[in-house]
Order: structure tokens, then sequence, then C-alpha cells
């Protein structure tokens, strides 16, 4: 039987809420794609349910699979991995603003969120480590 705890350490306790965030979001995505996308100014083309299954499967399965590994699995590995997941997100942000000219407010939100969710799970497991 699968037991999930909230967790007593306040390192721990961000890093699990950053995997519930990346969960919730991935159900809001797999849910109501057209409106996540509408909302990320992505636009589905018609005669084509291609982009609202790679919003479906790829945003929203992915992030709801990721998220719910850290929250189930409880392990420092596990929050490694999303952490590296959203410095991977951190960098294509920061390049997307560079080369695609694309610095707004919406970017600069998204920047700061998944920084955030970057720097949680890493911190958590690096303290785990003992790299930190």
């Amino acid at each position: 039987m699968v037991e999930i705890v909230f967790p007593d350490d306040w390192s721990e306790r961000l890093a699990w809420l950053s995997a519930m965030a990346t969960l919730v979001i991935g159900l809001a995505a797999m849910l109501f794609p057209q409106t996540i996308g509408h909302f990320l100014g992505l636009f589905v083309r018609s005669g084509s349910n291609n982009g609202l299954s790679e919003l479906r499967s790829s945003f929203g399965g992915m992030w709801v699979g990721l998220g719910l590994a850290c929250i189930i699995l409880a392990q420092p590995f596990t929050y490694f991995a999303l952490g590296l997941a959203f410095l991977g997100a951190l960098l294509g942000r920061l390049i997307a603003m560079v080369v695609d000219r694309s610095f707004n407010l919406h970017c600069l939100v998204a920047t700061v969120i998944v920084a955030l969710g970057a720097y949680f799970p890493l911190r958590f497991a690096l303290e785990v480590f003992g790299l930190v």
C-alpha cells in the first residue's frame, strides 16, 4: 500500500510542494488542454488535434508522472530529477528571452516560478546528499 506523508522538514516540504504543484499543473493540462494552451499563448491548428494531444501528453502527462513519482517515492533522487527538469526548463526560458526576445511580464513571472521549481527540490536533494 502506498502511503503519502506530508514531510516534517521544511526543506523537504518545499520540495514536496514543488512536486505537488507539478502534479496539479500537469493534471490541469491533461484535463483542460485548450484552456492551458490559451493561457500559455499556444494555439491549436484547425483541422488537427495534434496540439491538444501534445498538451495532454508531453505537457500534462509528463508533469503528472514526474510530480507523482516524487510524492509517492519521496526519495532524494526523484526530487533531484524534478529539480533538474525544472533547471532545464529554466535554461530554455533564459535562452528564449535572449534569442526570441520574449522578455515580457508573462515570461518573467514564469521564469521566477520555474526557478523556484528547480531550487526547492534541488536544495532538498543536495542537502540529503551532503553537498549543501
